[in-house]
């Protein structure tokens, strides 16, 4: 096909220049899958087992990541070789790869996975409580290890039996050091691919 003709050109040059930054926001979700992966051991530590949840947000931050990089570079074969079917394939793509990392990003602010703890601080935060007053019950059934069990009364305080931490340190320390940080990585890739696909878009439809 012949070169784009002049007007088109500085659009050329500027989806190049979109589709690096591109490439960069995959290498960042790259970056922060890989730290979640690393960061396991210490976030099971936390969390126990429900620290699965956002290793398998990270682990979605990383496959997204390698896909950008490689729609990135299909994304400039496009350009260069002014391809309808690669640049109309590279827009489906992006959208799809921007509505996850949307999502993944909004589920892991607005669901937290199960803390195993007791309380704000503590489970002595229900003693003296309306709750205490009302059930008789030192704690709830939701502070029990396993509420399916005769030990898991209501009564018995025995570590065997309830989680002694409090869910308010353990809900900040999986704030701070998981949550915003997936979330904003994703939002932020978002952000930046979202222009390349409107200009790829723009592309495509001029090549028509």
């Amino acid at each position: 096909m012949a070169e784009i003709h002049t007007p088109y050109a500085s659009l050329k040059k500027l989806l190049s220049l979109l589709n690096g930054f591109v490439a960069m926001s995959g290498i960042v979700l790259v970056g922060l899958g890989i730290g979640g992966k690393c960061g396991g051991a210490s976030l099971t530590s936390v969390l126990g087992l429900s620290s699965a949840y956002l290793l398998h947000v990270g682990n979605l931050c990383l496959v997204m990541g390698c896909v950008t990089v490689l729609l990135s570079c299909a994304g400039w074969y496009g350009v260069t070789k002014e391809s309808r079917g690669m640049l109309l394939f590279c827009i489906l793509s992006m959208v799809i790869v921007l509505i996850v990392e949307v999502t993944a990003a909004t589920v892991v602010l607005l669901f937290f996975p199960i803390l195993k703890c007791c309380g704000v601080n503590n489970y002595t935060d229900f003693s003296g409580s309306s709750f205490e007053m009302t059930t008789g019950h030192t704690y709830p059934r939701g502070c029990c290890k396993s509420i399916g069990t005769v030990t898991c009364d209501g009564r018995n305080v025995s570590t065997n039996v309830i989680h002694q931490k409090g869910c308010f340190h353990k809900l900040l320390k999986i704030t701070k050091t998981q949550s915003f940080t997936l979330s904003g990585g994703s939002l932020g890739a978002a952000a930046i691919q979202l222009p390349g696909i409107l200009a790829t878009l723009l592309l495509f439809i001029k090549l028509g």
